[in-house]
Order: structure tokens, then C-alpha cells, then sequence
């Protein structure tokens, strides 16, 4: 699969791109010390993913609370709900550009590293977002939370980010990256962690991006045993529909 894709996104929405620090977000980026968080924060800015980023918030998202986006601590991706605070260290994009350019990503797929990265970070951020939100409108969960804000930040992609598809299939990239990196065993303790398996986010991703539009990737779930490939193909199909109209419950319309 070719995927064909610029690091400055254009959203379907047809307004202006917001200010970074849009009405329901205020974003700050600490100032970076080794050299390569230095080139990581310049990557984010050079990018504007955090002008995409507050107009989608600002867009889509009622809060009653403006979330804060700091870039630069040791600690995360994650949210504090204490501090309605979402904290993205920068060695995080560092460690993800490490991934795709260790695995020939552009070579592979036709998007570069650093795109990939940038996908990989707007996939996080909504990710992280979908936390905030849930804690912000007390919106019920059943299931995982992690789960839930996986397919919140597809979501948001799939019907509002130009080639937000693509977006979430390097994300999705990573995650499968980041499992291959682990061991070939768990540890009993990692059976209850709040998150799925990376190899579950993966297939989980690409299963709403199949689903949202199965004429566009009719190949992307061949990985999946032939026995069960048309029955898991018709599930994806029903699980975005369910998935998406479940979330637009809780979202502006733009």
C-alpha cells in the first residue's frame, strides 16, 4: 500500500486554522535540552500538528474545562485528570521516528519518518484528548477506557482529518511496531492492564479504517487467516458504524 501523505494537514472543515491555543485547549512546549528533544520539539512546530490539533478540539469538542497540552516533562503520553493536563514528552516523538525510520517505513509505504511520527503524535494527542473528555462530560464507559479513546482519535481522523485514514494506519504501524519490540511472552500482570495488547490497538485500527471505507482498502485486514477473513471484514463494517455513531453522541457537529 502506498500511502501519500504531507506532515501539514488539511481538515475537511472548511474554516481558517484555529490559533494554537484555541478557546478549549492551551498548549505550551517547554523548552527542550539535549539535542535530540531539540529536534523533536522542532518537528512538532515545523509540522503545525498543534494548530490542527486546537481547531479540532475547538471544532468538535464541548469542554466545560480547557484542557492543557504540555510538551517537554519526563512522564508520558498520558492525561492527569487532577490537572486536566494532557503531557507529551518529546523524547516520545523521538522514540517513534526511531521506529519508522529503523523499519524503512518510507521505503516500504511511501511516507517518510518524520510524517509518520507526526501521524503517530495527532493519533496520541486525540487519544489523550478522548481521556480528557470522557473525565470533562463524565461520559458512561463499559469496557476499557483505553479502548475507548483508541477509537475516538480513529474516529476523529476517519471523518475529519484529509487522509485521516492514512493518519491512523501509521499509527496503527506503530503499534505493531512496538510489539514486535516486546518479548514473545507477557507477564501475568500485563493479562489486567488497562491497556490491549499493541497487536490488539493494531488490528483494532485498522479494522475501523477498513470498516469506514472497505471499497478504499479492500487488502488492509489480509493478515487475518482466510477462514476468517470475510466474517472479520463484515464485523469491522459493523463495529465502525456502531463505533461512530456512538461517539458523534457526545461530539459537536462542525
Amino acid at each position: 500500500m502506498i500511502k501519500v501523505l504531507t506532515i501539514v494537514l488539511s481538515f475537511v472543515c472548511c474554516s481558517a486554522l484555529a490559533n494554537q491555543g484555541a478557546a478549549n485547549i492551551r498548549i505550551v512546549m517547554q523548552p527542550a535540552v539535549s539535542q535530540a528533544d531539540k529536534e523533536s520539539r522542532a518537528l512538532i512546530k515545523r509540522s503545525k500538528v498543534n494548530q490542527h490539533f486546537s481547531q479540532l478540539v475547538d471544532q468538535l469538542f464541548n469542554f466545560r474545562q480547557a484542557v492543557n497540552l504540555e510538551y517537554g516533562i519526563n512522564d508520558g503520553p498520558l492525561y492527569d485528570p487532577n490537572a486536566h493536563g494532557i503531557y507529551i514528552p518529546y523524547a516520545f516523538v523521538d522514540e517513534t521516528l526511531h521506529f519508522f525510520s529503523s523499519n524503512n517505513y518510507q521505503k516500504q509505504y511511501g511516507v517518510s519518518a518524520e510524517e509518520a511520527a507526526i501521524d503517530t503524535l495527532l493519533h496520541t494527542l486525540l487519544h489523550e484528548l478522548g481521556h480528557a473528555y470522557i473525565t470533562d462530560q463524565q461520559i458512561p464507559i463499559l469496557g476499557k477506557e483505553e479502548d475507548a479513546a483508541d477509537n475516538l482519535a480513529t474516529i476523529v481522523l476517519l471523518n475529519y482529518v484529509e487522509l485521516g485514514d492514512e493518519v491512523a494506519i501509521s499509527a496503527a504501524d506503530m503499534f505493531a511496531f512496538e510489539s514486535e519490540d516486546k518479548p514473545n511472552f507477557y507477564e501475568l500482570s500485563e493479562y489486567i492492564n488497562e491497556h490491549s495488547f499493541d497487536l490488539q490497538r493494531y488490528f483494532s485500527t485498522l479494522c475501523l479504517v477498513y470498516g469506514s471505507n472497505p471499497k478504499r482498502y479492500p487488502k488492509l485486514l489480509n493478515e487475518i487467516d482466510t477462514n476468517y477473513l470475510a466474517e472479520r471484514q463484515e464485523f469491522c463494517i459493523q463495529q465502525y458504524q456502531q463505533t461512530n455513531q456512538s461517539w458523534h453522541t457526545y461530539l459537536k457537529q462542525p
